[in-house]
């Protein structure tokens, strides 16, 4: 049985770089806000991985189908797609999930190669979907290190060797009764970390909410896996805004001056070690927005929008490069242009392409149609999990 333990010691966060048992991805029927099912683009994702590294599908009921119909749907999906089932496997939730990157679980590893689950707190209306991880823990017989502290997994990043990289925007919004050093020793406590680096704001359209230009943002609100990630020990990408993008458009004008600011604190910071970091920075994906009538939205969809001026709502699509997976020999990343966009954004694609196969030499970069994800306000990596490999 998995228990529930603050006295476990000498557990550690391990990175997403490192060699990985498994990928964990969601598997969700259904779209958001005018976009295609998840599924679409999970489907191309583990035609990509499931070579290098074993993939577990969380799923649960959803729309018409059962447990067991869907396991048959997502098996017969798989192999129609020639993906071999024998490197996936499929795990069961009551409530099934999409971005499960910040409900998910995180993973933890001592010296002796043991692995425990960090559970904390997870704002979200359905306990369902708060337990995720405890029911990972319970399922897998994992010992659980709990904290009350609400924490995202998306919002924050680590070396697997004791640096982290936090968010104060989303840090200090999620944990409103917390002070930094709060927060930062309850990391340390729980995840191993000992050195903490803070960066101020994510980029502007991730922010939720109407902006000065009457558009909304869907995003994530400020996590740091959609502008700043790890390349190894200490080696950052950061997202770039180019300049002539900001001429005219006051939300890249903010992202730009965040990501700059964000790069000074960067380029001033050490790792735990005391070793400086080496920045790339990495094109920021187009800026995108959608036109949709609110009358026909749900009303899930419509609790993201206040204020209406008109009938129809415009908001920005959470579109970006950095939002990857790593899982071992490949990394899979996002592309957006398609036959009757601008050739600029091919361009971005490819210079984005290029710059991620020189940060991770070595590796194979993928890039597949992450739109559906796109749409809830996520990428690619907010659909996953990394599960490490016991040393």
């Amino acid at each position: 049985m998995a228990c529930t333990s603050g006295k476990i010691k000498n557990y550690t966060v391990p990175s997403e770089f490192e060699k990985q048992e498994y990928i964990w991805l969601s598997w969700v029927e259904s779209g958001f806000l005018g976009g295609e099912p998840f599924y679409t683009t999970i489907v191309q994702a583990i035609k990509e991985i499931h070579p290098y590294v074993k993939v577990k599908i969380l799923y649960g009921p959803q729309l018409q189908y059962d447990s067991a119909q869907l396991h048959k749907k997502i098996i017969d999906a798989l192999v129609k797609e020639k993906i071999d089932t024998g490197n996936v496997e499929l795990f069961y939730n009551e409530k099934a999930f999409g971005a499960i990157q910040d409900p998910g679980p995180v993973f933890l590893r001592n010296q002796n190669g043991e692995l425990a689950i960090a559970d904390f707190k997870y704002n979200h209306p359905d306990k369902r979907s708060q337990q995720i991880d405890q029911n990972v823990a319970k399922q897998m017989s994992l010992p659980m290190i709990s904290s009350s502290m609400v924490s995202e997994g998306g919002a924050w990043q680590t070396n697997g060797n004791g640096t982290m990289i936090l968010v104060e925007s989303v840090e200090l919004d999620r944990n409103k009764k917390m002070n930094k050093k709060q927060i930062e020793d309850e990391y340390k406590k729980v995840l191993g970390v000992t050195k903490i680096i803070w960066l101020r704001n994510g980029l502007k359209e991730e922010e939720w909410g109407k902006m000065e230009n009457g558009i909304y943002g869907i995003g994530t609100g400020g996590h740091i896996d959609e502008f700043c990630r790890f390349v190894n020990d200490t080696t950052i990408l950061l997202a770039a805004i180019d300049v002539k993008d900001t001429v005219g458009n006051i939300v890249s004008k903010e992202s730009f001056e965040r990501m700059e600011h964000n790069f000074s604190i960067l380029n001033h910071s050490k790792t735990a070690d005391g070793k400086s970091l080496r920045i790339i920075r990495l094109p920021a994906g187009p800026l995108l927005t959608k036109k949709l009538l609110y009358g026909k939205l749900s009303n899930d969809e419509k609790s993201w929008f206040d204020d209406l001026s008109s009938d129809s709502v415009e908001f920005y699509l959470a579109t970006g490069y950095m939002n990857f997976v790593i899982a071992n020999e490949v990394v899979v990343t996002a592309r957006f242009w398609k036959q009757g966009l601008p050739y600029e954004i091919r361009q971005r694609d490819e210079k984005a392409r290029e710059i991620l196969e020189k940060a991770f030499q070595g590796r194979m970069i993928v890039q597949i149609d992450c739109m559906p994800l796109h749409h809830d306000g996520a990428g690619l990596h907010c659909h996953s999990r990394n599960q490490p490999v016991k040393k």
